[in-house]
């Protein structure tokens, strides 16, 4: 469907509310996405993110509000006519059947002509690099192996969108960081718009276009991975994203493109990206930002050692200042060796990096 600016939208999220009883799941959602773009839904548990899945694949209908796929109102439509594939955690594949008759499935359902399914189970087989696993059954499949089994069967009819709704849960880190890569490979491959829902922030920044970030049943959040990790807009998405430190801060002056802001007793300039609605404000400290050497002009964090977290290459410092209460830094590790529990510690962390967000820490 084409809006007054020209763009395609395949799915367009209008105003959406679910409400269960007293109880909101989601309030007033608005979502658009374009033909072949891989989205992420992020958020913590409770976020919204299941309910909106539901309400896009049509296992739940919409309290107000409409749903478009390509600008047709889906939102009462039974799932089985939305042409929306599915993947789930669990896989959810027949275990009685071999691998051909499950990417082949979906498309017995839809009465294509065997020659013709045939023809599409090899594709998937070769596109998920199964070429010679058709005959084998599922049970005697590794799990990033079904992983791959129920991406052919949820793409083997070329759906208009594909939800993964947390798929590479129950893989372990290596399985997980191949999977990413298999993913990737695939949506650029075949071009199909995917949604991908997930809490793992690592995820939505290795394989997303764009992120939706979500928080007690809103979009708090909506841009590239870059734009959520670097230029935050509130100070739940810097924390919940990019793990940053949120001090407390008041505005001595802006120009709107950047500000002078007073934070822990000291003044400092800082970024802002956009227009801040919210009066409360806060600064934004990215853990990686944060350093030994000093820079000039910088934010100066001095306290005790309270913890040291070593993560192989970096090591994670929580710092307990009087300033701000308890800061977090993450170095390489080997310009840490010599930092321990109770020490003195002074870090540093650019001007040019900081970034002055909304403080919306104290909301739902």
């Amino acid at each position: 469907m084409s809006h007054d600016d020209g763009t395609e939208y395949v799915l367009d999220i209008q105003g959406v509310s679910k409400r269960y009883g007293a109880t909101t799941a989601l309030d007033d959602v608005s979502l658009r996405i374009i033909p072949g773009e891989f989205l992420t839904l992020l958020g913590p548990s409770g976020s919204g993110k299941t309910t909106l899945l539901r309400l896009i694949i049509g296992f739940d209908t919409p309290t107000s509000g409409r749903i478009l796929l390509n600008g047709d109102d889906i939102s009462l439509l039974p799932p089985g006519e939305r042409g929306i594939g599915m993947v789930f955690q669990n896989y959810a594949l027949f275990p009685h059947m071999t691998v051909a008759q499950n990417i082949a499935y979906g498309l017995r359902l839809r009465k294509w002509p065997r020659r013709r399914r045939d023809e599409r189970v090899d594709e998937m087989l070769q596109l998920m690099r199964l070429g010679d696993y058709g005959g084998r059954a599922i049970t005697a499949l590794s799990g990033g192996q079904q992983q791959r089994v129920a991406l052919a069967r949820a793409l083997a009819y070329d759906p208009k969108i594909l939800i993964m709704d947390e798929p590479l849960g129950a893989l372990d880190r290596e399985l997980r960081l191949q999977m990413e890569e298999e993913i990737r490979r695939i949506h650029r491959d075949l071009g199909t718009t995917f949604i991908y829902v997930t809490h793992d922030q690592q995820e939505a920044l290795a394989l997303s276009d764009r992120i939706a970030i979500m928080r007690g049943g809103d979009i708090v959040g909506v841009g590239s991975p870059e734009e959520l990790f670097y230029r935050p807009r509130s100070a739940f998405v810097a924390r919940f994203f990019a793990n940053s430190n949120v001090l407390p801060a008041e505005v001595l002056s802006t120009d709107g493109a950047s500000a002078r802001v007073t934070v822990g007793g000291s003044e400092v300039d800082c970024a802002v990206h956009g227009s801040l609605e919210s009066a409360q404000r806060a600064l934004a400290v990215r853990r990686r930002i944060l350093a030994r050497k000093k820079v000039t002009p910088s934010l100066r964090v001095e306290g005790e050692v309270a913890e040291t977290l070593l993560f192989g290459d970096e090591r994670e410092v929580v710092v307990r200042t009087e300033q701000f209460g308890r800061v977090t830094a993450l170095m390489e590790a080997r310009t840490t060796t010599d930092i321990a529990v109770g020490q003195r510690i002074e870090l540093f962390a650019p001007a040019g990096e900081l970034v002055l967000v909304e403080d919306d820490r104290g909301e739902s």
